[in-house]
């Protein structure tokens, strides 16, 4: 799991086109047998066996009592399951995210598990930075996200949807997180049409297909959703992985919010605690002693990115 981190070929250019948009699409970031293999086991995930033994901090579906067309999300699974672990914990993955926002190091704020089954509704439009980054300090530019496809997100399954450069648009753009509805909105984008009257922006919507295996790297302020699975027969499932900078502190007053409260260490306290949050990636290579003494296998990742 430590060995040395293989060459991942960002370019500049690949870095000016995520400063300027707000994400960038990288090809192949896992292999088509590991996102299998990581699809085949949200079954399980699911049923509420976890290998490790150890719940995750959110479990959103249960098998018998939710209706099975509805949006499915298990947060923080790298802790109940090494296989997840693999992915969410990969140093190569952190290390493409540092060369992206500038950072020194990086350390994994948590993971999505995520499942859109057949018939299941759109992700409203929103902001990452509401949830998670906001619960940091300093606040700016300390948090992106990974999201990877475990099977293939095309027109038919729902398409990942962002709103160009609006990372950069005004603050006065931001908006009340209970604006914008994750699951089921009517119009899921009336959050970010809102933002974009707010700010005095255009908006442009760019929708991008994302193959087995491939990925969307997004900064933590760019507004963002997905499409309905307007599939009779083929689900949509992937991996989120929420990345902070190596050198946050919890946000003090007020206490930071329900999944991140939990670990604040004692009141008043910003340390952020390698234990549940652990260093991936430094340009010292430092990384957690947890991950030293974890047995996890090796996410690598070689191939090129593709600019959107």
């Amino acid at each position: 799991f430590l060995a040395p981190i293989a060459m991942v070929s960002i370019t500049d250019a690949d870095r000016e086109s995520f400063q300027r948009d707000g994400f960038l699409k990288v090809e192949n970031l896992i292999t088509v047998e590991l996102a299998k293999e990581l699809r085949d086991s949200f079954d399980d995930l699911f049923r509420g066996k976890f290998p490790t033994g150890i719940y995750p901090d959110e479990w959103h579906w249960r098998e018998g009592i939710s209706k099975p067309e509805k949006f499915r999300e298990i947060v923080n699974a790298w802790k109940s399951s090494d296989l997840v672990a693999s992915v969410a914990c990969s140093a190569n993955i952190a290390a493409v995210a540092a060369k992206l926002m500038g950072w020194s190091g990086v350390r994994l704020g948590q993971d999505d598990v995520l499942w859109k089954p057949p018939g299941a509704s759109g992700v409203g439009y929103h902001q990452d930075s509401t949830y998670i980054s906001e619960n940091f300090r300093p606040l700016e530019n300390n948090s992106v996200t990974v999201w990877i496809a475990l099977d293939d997100a095309d027109e038919e399954t729902g398409v990942v949807e962002y709103a160009v450069a609006s990372h950069r648009w005004p603050k006065v753009a931001a908006i009340d997180a209970t604006n914008s509805s994750f699951h089921g909105a009517e119009d899921e984008l009336a959050s970010v049409r809102l933002a974009a009257q707010k700010a005095g922006e255009a908006l442009e919507i760019r929708r991008l297909a994302v193959p087995v295996g491939g990925a969307i790297f997004h900064h933590q302020d760019v507004w963002h959703g997905s499409g309905a699975n307007r599939s009779s027969e083929r689900p949509r499932r992937a991996l989120g992985v929420h990345l902070l900078s190596r050198d946050v502190t919890f946000r003090r007053d007020p206490r930071p919010d329900y999944i991140y409260g939990r670990y604040v260490l004692s009141e008043g306290s910003g340390e952020v605690s390698e234990q549940f949050f652990p260093i991936l990636w430094t340009t010292s290579g430092y990384v957690s002693p947890i991950l030293r003494r974890a047995k996890k296998r090796p996410v690598e990742v070689d191939a090129p990115a593709a600019a959107c």
